[in-house]
Protein backbone atom coordinates (compact mmCIF):
# COMPACT_ATOMS: atom_id res chain seq x y z
CA UNK A 1 0.00 0.00 0.00
CA UNK A 2 2.71 2.14 1.11
CA UNK A 3 3.97 1.76 -2.67
CA UNK A 4 1.03 3.04 -4.10
CA UNK A 5 0.91 6.12 -2.15
CA UNK A 6 4.25 7.08 -3.42
CA UNK A 7 3.31 6.21 -6.71
CA UNK A 8 -0.42 7.64 -7.30
CA UNK A 9 1.39 11.30 -8.18
CA UNK A 10 3.93 10.45 -10.55
CA UNK A 11 1.62 8.17 -12.33
CA UNK A 12 -1.44 9.85 -12.68
CA UNK A 13 -0.40 13.77 -12.77
CA UNK A 14 3.03 13.51 -14.45
CA UNK A 15 1.27 11.16 -16.43
CA UNK A 16 -1.23 13.37 -17.62
CA UNK A 17 0.86 16.12 -18.58
CA UNK A 18 3.00 13.63 -20.43
CA UNK A 19 -0.30 12.35 -22.13
CA UNK A 20 -1.44 16.44 -23.11
CA UNK A 21 2.04 17.11 -24.21
CA UNK A 22 1.85 13.79 -26.67
CA UNK A 23 -1.93 14.25 -27.88
CA UNK A 24 -0.48 17.83 -29.14
CA UNK A 25 2.91 16.04 -30.63
CA UNK A 26 0.32 13.88 -32.54
CA UNK A 27 -1.24 16.84 -34.14
CA UNK A 28 -4.58 17.47 -31.68
CA UNK A 29 -5.73 20.93 -30.94
CA UNK A 30 -4.69 21.71 -27.54
CA UNK A 31 -7.55 23.08 -26.07
CA UNK A 32 -9.24 19.61 -27.13
CA UNK A 33 -5.98 17.40 -25.83
CA UNK A 34 -6.57 19.71 -22.60
CA UNK A 35 -9.96 18.80 -22.11
CA UNK A 36 -9.45 14.94 -22.82
CA UNK A 37 -7.30 14.82 -19.97
CA UNK A 38 -8.65 16.83 -17.62
CA UNK A 39 -12.38 14.84 -17.96
CA UNK A 40 -9.61 11.40 -17.75
CA UNK A 41 -8.04 12.74 -14.76
CA UNK A 42 -10.75 14.05 -13.00
CA UNK A 43 -12.40 10.77 -13.51
CA UNK A 44 -9.76 8.93 -11.89
CA UNK A 45 -9.00 11.78 -8.95
CA UNK A 46 -12.84 11.08 -8.10
CA UNK A 47 -12.16 7.18 -8.09
CA UNK A 48 -8.88 7.43 -5.96
CA UNK A 49 -11.02 9.95 -3.25
CA UNK A 50 -13.10 6.99 -3.24
CA UNK A 51 -11.01 4.25 -2.80
CA UNK A 52 -8.04 6.35 -1.39
CA UNK A 53 -9.03 9.06 0.81
CA UNK A 54 -6.87 11.19 3.30
CA UNK A 55 -9.89 12.10 5.61
CA UNK A 56 -13.19 10.20 5.00
CA UNK A 57 -15.39 12.72 5.92
CA UNK A 58 -14.11 14.78 3.23
CA UNK A 59 -15.78 13.03 1.13
CA UNK A 60 -19.30 13.79 2.32
CA UNK A 61 -21.32 16.61 0.21
CA UNK A 62 -21.35 19.79 3.08
CA UNK A 63 -23.89 22.07 0.82
CA UNK A 64 -20.91 22.85 -1.26
CA UNK A 65 -21.25 20.52 -4.19
CA UNK A 66 -23.37 22.75 -6.61
CA UNK A 67 -21.24 25.98 -6.00
CA UNK A 68 -17.68 24.39 -6.33
CA UNK A 69 -18.79 22.88 -9.87
CA UNK A 70 -20.08 26.55 -11.04
CA UNK A 71 -16.82 27.82 -9.67
CA UNK A 72 -14.76 25.19 -11.98
CA UNK A 73 -17.19 25.85 -15.03
CA UNK A 74 -16.51 29.81 -14.19
CA UNK A 75 -13.02 29.42 -13.86
CA UNK A 76 -12.66 27.02 -17.20
CA UNK A 77 -14.35 29.53 -18.95
CA UNK A 78 -11.54 32.17 -18.15
CA UNK A 79 -8.86 29.56 -19.26
CA UNK A 80 -10.54 29.13 -22.55
CA UNK A 81 -11.11 33.57 -22.71
CA UNK A 82 -7.29 33.77 -22.08
CA UNK A 83 -6.59 31.35 -24.72
CA UNK A 84 -8.85 33.22 -27.01
CA UNK A 85 -7.45 36.64 -26.04
CA UNK A 86 -3.74 36.06 -26.65
CA UNK A 87 -4.57 33.89 -29.47
CA UNK A 88 -6.01 37.21 -31.15
CA UNK A 89 -3.47 39.80 -29.69
CA UNK A 90 -0.78 37.37 -31.53
CA UNK A 91 -2.72 37.83 -34.69
CA UNK A 92 -3.40 41.67 -34.28
CA UNK A 93 -0.33 43.12 -33.00
CA UNK A 94 3.21 42.74 -34.14
CA UNK A 95 5.80 42.61 -30.68
CA UNK A 96 9.28 41.70 -31.11
CA UNK A 97 9.83 38.30 -29.92
CA UNK A 98 12.37 37.19 -28.14
CA UNK A 99 10.10 34.14 -26.64
CA UNK A 100 12.41 31.18 -27.74
CA UNK A 101 9.93 29.93 -29.99
CA UNK A 102 12.23 27.51 -31.66
CA UNK A 103 12.39 24.95 -28.28
CA UNK A 104 10.03 22.00 -28.52
CA UNK A 105 6.64 23.29 -27.03
CA UNK A 106 7.04 21.28 -23.49
CA UNK A 107 9.87 23.11 -22.83
CA UNK A 108 8.37 26.54 -23.83
CA UNK A 109 5.71 25.39 -21.78
CA UNK A 110 7.46 24.77 -18.74
CA UNK A 111 9.54 28.03 -19.54
CA UNK A 112 6.12 30.16 -19.28
CA UNK A 113 5.18 28.17 -16.26
CA UNK A 114 7.85 29.47 -14.10
CA UNK A 115 6.83 32.68 -15.10
CA UNK A 116 3.01 32.47 -14.52
CA UNK A 117 3.86 30.33 -11.49
CA UNK A 118 5.97 32.78 -9.69
CA UNK A 119 3.35 35.59 -10.55
CA UNK A 120 0.48 33.47 -8.50
CA UNK A 121 2.94 33.35 -5.52
CA UNK A 122 3.24 36.51 -4.78
CA UNK A 123 -0.15 37.31 -6.09
CA UNK A 124 -1.20 34.43 -3.59
CA UNK A 125 0.97 35.51 -0.71
CA UNK A 126 -0.39 39.48 -1.14
CA UNK A 127 -3.88 38.22 -0.71
CA UNK A 128 -2.88 37.00 2.86
CA UNK A 129 -1.56 40.15 3.88
CA UNK A 130 -4.16 42.77 1.61
CA UNK A 131 -7.57 42.84 2.73
CA UNK A 132 -9.40 43.08 -0.25
CA UNK A 133 -7.66 40.72 -1.78
CA UNK A 134 -8.02 38.20 1.34
CA UNK A 135 -11.50 38.79 0.86
CA UNK A 136 -11.74 37.56 -2.53
CA UNK A 137 -9.49 35.08 -1.61
CA UNK A 138 -11.18 34.20 1.53
CA UNK A 139 -13.82 32.02 -1.27
CA UNK A 140 -11.01 29.50 -1.80
CA UNK A 141 -10.38 29.32 1.94
CA UNK A 142 -14.34 29.19 2.82
CA UNK A 143 -14.11 25.43 2.21
CA UNK A 144 -14.98 23.41 5.10
CA UNK A 145 -13.27 19.72 3.54
CA UNK A 146 -10.73 19.28 0.94
CA UNK A 147 -11.69 17.79 -2.22
CA UNK A 148 -10.29 17.79 -6.02
CA UNK A 149 -13.19 20.62 -6.83
CA UNK A 150 -11.73 22.69 -3.96
CA UNK A 151 -8.70 23.80 -6.48
CA UNK A 152 -10.47 25.74 -9.08
CA UNK A 153 -12.74 27.84 -6.34
CA UNK A 154 -11.85 30.67 -6.92
CA UNK A 155 -13.70 34.14 -7.33
CA UNK A 156 -13.02 34.99 -10.67
CA UNK A 157 -11.81 38.62 -10.10
CA UNK A 158 -8.83 36.75 -8.16
CA UNK A 159 -8.74 34.41 -10.74
CA UNK A 160 -7.82 36.90 -13.22
CA UNK A 161 -5.62 38.83 -10.22
CA UNK A 162 -3.58 35.99 -10.00
CA UNK A 163 -3.01 34.92 -13.23
CA UNK A 164 -2.35 38.13 -15.07
CA UNK A 165 1.24 38.89 -14.15
CA UNK A 166 2.66 36.04 -15.10
CA UNK A 167 0.45 35.60 -18.57
CA UNK A 168 0.82 39.13 -18.88
CA UNK A 169 4.86 38.72 -18.72
CA UNK A 170 5.03 36.13 -20.96
CA UNK A 171 2.72 37.21 -23.84
CA UNK A 172 5.14 40.83 -23.78
CA UNK A 173 8.07 38.21 -24.15
CA UNK A 174 6.46 36.53 -27.76
CA UNK A 175 5.13 33.42 -25.91
CA UNK A 176 2.06 31.87 -28.14
CA UNK A 177 -1.54 31.52 -26.88
CA UNK A 178 -0.72 27.71 -27.06
CA UNK A 179 2.15 27.82 -24.70
CA UNK A 180 0.06 29.85 -22.37
CA UNK A 181 -2.67 27.18 -22.94
CA UNK A 182 -0.43 25.00 -22.40
CA UNK A 183 0.91 25.83 -18.77
CA UNK A 184 -2.80 26.48 -17.70
CA UNK A 185 -3.88 23.28 -18.60
CA UNK A 186 -1.13 21.64 -16.25
CA UNK A 187 -2.09 23.90 -13.62
CA UNK A 188 -6.17 23.06 -13.36
CA UNK A 189 -4.11 19.35 -13.82
CA UNK A 190 -2.42 20.09 -10.47
CA UNK A 191 -4.91 21.94 -8.63
CA UNK A 192 -6.91 18.81 -8.66
CA UNK A 193 -4.09 16.69 -6.96
CA UNK A 194 -3.18 19.88 -4.50
CA UNK A 195 -6.63 19.87 -2.64
CA UNK A 196 -7.84 16.39 -3.47
CA UNK A 197 -8.85 14.16 -1.12
CA UNK A 198 -6.05 11.28 -1.52
CA UNK A 199 -4.18 9.82 0.93
CA UNK A 200 -0.93 9.63 -1.51
CA UNK A 201 2.46 10.73 -0.70
CA UNK A 202 4.83 12.44 -2.94
CA UNK A 203 8.32 11.67 -1.19
CA UNK A 204 10.96 13.74 -3.05
CA UNK A 205 8.71 15.16 -5.41
CA UNK A 206 7.43 17.75 -2.47
CA UNK A 207 11.00 19.52 -3.15
CA UNK A 208 9.79 20.34 -6.50
CA UNK A 209 5.55 20.50 -6.40
CA UNK A 210 3.30 22.00 -4.39
CA UNK A 211 1.32 18.66 -3.44
CA UNK A 212 -1.25 18.37 -0.90
CA UNK A 213 0.49 17.01 2.35
CA UNK A 214 1.99 21.01 2.20
CA UNK A 215 -1.13 22.72 0.40
CA UNK A 216 -3.25 21.12 3.95
CA UNK A 217 -1.05 23.49 6.42
CA UNK A 218 -2.41 26.53 4.30
CA UNK A 219 -6.17 25.46 4.54
CA UNK A 220 -5.54 25.16 7.96
CA UNK A 221 -8.80 26.88 10.11
CA UNK A 222 -6.50 28.87 12.10
CA UNK A 223 -5.70 31.80 9.96
CA UNK A 224 -1.90 32.53 11.80
CA UNK A 225 -1.24 28.36 10.13
CA UNK A 226 -2.29 29.64 6.68
CA UNK A 227 0.39 31.98 5.91
CA UNK A 228 2.71 29.56 4.74
CA UNK A 229 2.78 27.01 1.11
CA UNK A 230 1.69 29.63 -0.92
CA UNK A 231 2.69 28.20 -4.29
CA UNK A 232 0.42 26.73 -6.68
CA UNK A 233 2.40 24.27 -8.91
CA UNK A 234 6.03 24.58 -7.51
CA UNK A 235 6.89 24.61 -3.66
CA UNK A 236 10.35 25.97 -4.11
CA UNK A 237 9.13 29.48 -4.09
CA UNK A 238 8.25 28.70 -0.80
CA UNK A 239 11.65 27.48 -0.16
CA UNK A 240 13.08 30.40 -1.86
CA UNK A 241 11.18 33.23 0.05
CA UNK A 242 10.71 31.70 3.32
CA UNK A 243 7.38 30.53 3.45
CA UNK A 244 7.58 26.77 3.55
CA UNK A 245 6.54 24.79 5.98
CA UNK A 246 7.05 20.60 5.41
CA UNK A 247 4.65 18.13 5.25
CA UNK A 248 5.11 16.51 8.79
CA UNK A 249 3.02 17.24 11.44
CA UNK A 250 -0.26 17.61 9.95
CA UNK A 251 -2.96 15.40 11.89
CA UNK A 252 -6.12 13.73 9.82
CA UNK A 253 -8.95 15.41 11.88
CA UNK A 254 -7.32 19.21 11.62
CA UNK A 255 -10.22 21.59 11.04
CA UNK A 256 -9.81 23.88 7.62
CA UNK A 257 -11.64 26.75 6.85
CA UNK A 258 -12.25 30.17 7.83
CA UNK A 259 -11.19 31.18 11.62
CA UNK A 260 -14.29 33.07 13.62
CA UNK A 261 -16.67 32.81 9.95
CA UNK A 262 -19.68 30.57 11.02
CA UNK A 263 -22.00 31.71 7.73
CA UNK A 264 -19.94 31.97 5.11
CA UNK A 265 -22.29 31.59 1.82
CA UNK A 266 -22.63 27.85 0.42
CA UNK A 267 -24.36 29.55 -2.93
CA UNK A 268 -22.45 30.46 -5.81
CA UNK A 269 -24.20 33.88 -5.81
CA UNK A 270 -23.24 34.29 -2.49
CA UNK A 271 -19.99 33.41 -2.40
CA UNK A 272 -19.73 36.35 -5.57
CA UNK A 273 -20.90 38.48 -3.51
CA UNK A 274 -19.32 38.15 0.03
CA UNK A 275 -16.26 39.65 -0.62
CA UNK A 276 -18.34 43.17 -1.66
CA UNK A 277 -20.40 43.13 1.84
Amino acid sequence: MSLIRFLIYPIFFLGTSCSYFLFVHLGMEPLYSSFICFVLLASFVFYLEKKLPYEPDWNRNLGDLSADIIHNLVNFLLIFLTYKIIEILNFKISIPSIWPSKLPYFLQVIIAGIFIDLGMYWIHRLSHSIPFLWRLHSVHHSSERLYWLNGEKRHPIHAMLEGTPGVLLVFLLGASSEVVLGWLSILSFHLMFQHGNINYSAGFLKSIFSVAELHRWHHRKKYRETQVNYGAVFSFWDSLFGSSLGGEGFTKGAEVGLERETSFPKDYLGQLTEPFR
